[in-house]
């Protein structure tokens, strides 16, 4: 019994060790499936929280949270999943929040995802007035309501006092209908920049 449970042992340790482990912000082009995009450094970590934006009686209200050695379908990652309540002039548009507990297959099916590490020139968001090696987070978030995804990206700062999450929101996906097939709807969450109070 002793014999099969080592063999068991070292030939799982075996296949890990061939699996390589890239850091979040080095490429992992060209790696064979299995690889472990991993944040060495914990990068990802200033990013976690509840963060709230409000403005009268409308309010954006965030909850981000990290997420280590996920299985994607193709390889293993460390990455930032989370949720989201939008109240606009009163109304709920949409909340998802329940959702930030539940275990997916793949992690990214949650309504925010990402864990690309980027820097002031990257080209989708640039930030001239960002600090020179400044680490900002690039990813996707889903409008629950219509189902359509747009890029985001955050930053990180304190601001009078307080410890802010700057969200630029844009570049919304497009989507193809033919002739006889309905508009889809508009994206329904806020586009633009938005400072969110961590809380």
């Amino acid at each position: 019994m002793k014999k099969i449970f080592y063999l068991t042992l070292l030939t799982s340790l075996s296949i890990f060790s061939q699996n390589p482990i890239v850091d979040i912000t080095d490429s992992e082009l060209g790696l064979p499936g299995g690889y472990y995009v991993k944040d060495i450094n914990n990068q990802l970590d200033v990013f976690e929280g509840t963060y709230l934006y409000t403005k009268g009686n409308t309010s954006f209200k965030i909850i981000l949270v990290k997420k280590v050695q996920q299985y994607n379908g193709r390889y293993y990652e460390d990455l930032i999943i989370g949720e989201y309540q939008y109240i606009e002039n009163g109304t709920e548009v949409v909340n998802t929040l329940n959702e930030i507990n539940t275990v997916y297959n793949n992690q990214r099916v949650h309504n925010i995802d990402g864990n690309h590490i980027v820097h002031n020139n990257f080209r989708l968001f640039r930030c001239p007035e960002c600090a020179v090696g400044e680490k900002r987070l690039s990813g996707s978030i889903k409008d629950a309501s219509t189902n359509r995804y747009a890029d985001f990206c955050i930053r990180r700062i304190a601001e009078n006092g307080q410890e802010v999450m700057k969200i630029k929101i844009g570049f919304v996906e497009r989507t193809f209908q033919t002739a006889d097939e309905p508009t889809p709807p508009e994206f329904s969450l806020p586009l633009g920049e938005i400072t969110l109070v961590k809380q």
